[in-house]
């Protein structure tokens, strides 16, 4: 049974821009929840950050840029899954060698699935695989997980990227409702690929890792109007941080919902700056009075040192009016070029660099917001004389180089080509100061 929170798509859908690119932008998207009738009561929404829709934008998408086809069609086997559509988190546990290799693989009606690394160390469990098919790419159906023979409740979410016209690479992240043990036995059921019906089953052990994974009990309660927001536990480990928050309000009212705006979380380094959120999943019910949303959410790892982190709760408005374009003609002499978002700040352009098979745009933001790696709950994209969203289709976010400056991929472009770079008029995004709770972590 899948079940949606409410979806921050909804509260920006009039956005005058394409409707296919609305998913490459929106940070918080709907993915797959599953949930076992025996537990009729119990909710469970998954929902991805930026860092991993940007690759499953690719699963809407089904193509691969030409450039990038022709490269990776002639590489053979990949050494890691994890390290090629992978986030950072995966890439640093798979180069650590913290990961296991799985490498088995189940062929029917001509599609081959090949389960290859497996990753858990408490904060995460990711499974990496590659796809064959014959003919069109589709995508896996739900799953059945079943730990020690006994069925989980869970929810998952998807990325990947295509190594051929015919070949996939993949990594499910599963978010379980109930803690795991630190080693068992894992079976995965896939009875359907599309609409292909067969059987694709597997089964092989799993491990937690070594590397140590340090972990804070918190619970620290705030409150804000009817919303009670309680930070149970902080888990900080090397392919990333996980937060388990617990968000309760009155029975018949939503705790993700405060005044028409869905809550959401930055965590901060002592420096101010935004780690970048993965993603996360939660699960609901009535308890004593109240309904309860137990959350996790996944941020990219610390790769440097911090005295302290901040969970900093902030309001994304949900039913807003059409937000105005912001435009301006990208032109090389004309650069910097600054684009007016209103009380959100502005963003400037400050490079632009014509690749063979890439075109780089550089800007910074002009933002008292604490934007994270990837620009989450911001947009900035490239159109051509005709209308057409130039995103890359193989990277559909910014990379931060430092605080408030990035650049993002587009596709190949003329130089001399007419080009408009555009956004949109923000809305507010207000920062709960009063609701932020600090981690020493030292």
């Amino acid at each position: 049974m899948n079940n949606q929170i409410p979806d921050i798509k909804e509260a920006i859908e009039k956005i005058e821009v394409p409707i296919d690119k609305l998913d490459k932008t929106i940070d918080v998207a709907i993915k797959r929840a599953k949930t076992k009738h025996k537990k009729p009561k119990r909710k469970l929404y998954p929902f991805i950050g930026v860092a991993s829709l940007a690759t499953c934008v690719l699963i809407c998408s089904a193509f691969v840029s030409p450039a990038m086809a022709k490269v990776l069609s002639s590489i053979p086997v990949l050494n890691s899954v994890f390290e090629f559509v992978g986030d950072r988190g995966l890439e640093i546990a798979s180069q650590k060698g913290l990961s296991e290799k799985i490498e088995k693989t189940v062929t029917d009606n001509n599609i081959s699935l090949t389960m290859k690394d497996i990753f858990f160390d408490g904060t995460r469990l990711s499974i990496s695989y590659i796809q064959e098919f014959p003919n069109k790419w589709e995508d896996l159906g739900e799953l059945e997980l079943k730990v020690n023979g006994k069925e989980i409740n869970f929810g998952d979410g998807r990325t990947g990227e295509f190594l051929s016209d015919n070949q996939y690479a993949g990594v499910i992240n599963i978010e379980p409702t109930v803690e795991l043990p630190d080693s068992f036995d894992l079976s995965i059921g896939l009875n359907e690929i599309g609409k292909v019906k067969g059987n694709w089953n597997f089964e092989f052990p799993v491990t937690k890792s070594n590397e140590e994974v340090k972990t804070i009990q918190s619970n620290k309660t705030m409150v804000y109007k009817d919303t009670t927001l309680t930070l149970k536990t902080v888990k900080i480990g090397p392919a990333g941080i996980k937060l388990l928050v617990d968000l309760s309000s009155p029975s018949g009212k939503d705790p993700l919902m405060i005044d028409n705006s869905l809550i959401q979380f930055n965590l901060l380094n002592a420096q101010g700056e935004s780690l970048t959120q993965l993603d996360g999943s939660g699960s609901g019910d009535d308890e004593g009075g109240k309904f309860v949303m137990h959350m996790e959410y996944r941020f990219s790892p610390l790769e440097d040192s911090t005295e302290f982190l901040t969970v900093s709760p902030l309001l994304m408005p949900h039913n807003i009016e059409q937000p105005s374009r912001v435009e301006q003609p990208l032109l090389i002499n004309a650069i910097p070029i600054t684009l007016d978002q209103g009380e959100m700040g502005k963003i400037i352009v400050t490079d632009v660099k014509y690749k063979e098979d890439k075109t780089l745009l550089y800007f910074e933001v002009d933002s008292d917001f604490p934007y994270d790696g990837h620009f989450r709950y911001n947009n900035l994209w490239l159109e051509d004389k005709t209308g057409k969203n130039l995103t890359s289709d193989s990277k559909g976010y910014p990379e931060r180089i430092k605080q408030n400056t990035y650049v993002q991929e587009f596709q190949q472009i003329n130089k001399n080509e007419p080009l408009k770079v555009v956004t949109f008029k923000m809305p507010n995004l207000e920062v709960l100061k009063e609701m932020e709770i600090k981690i020493p972590l030292k």
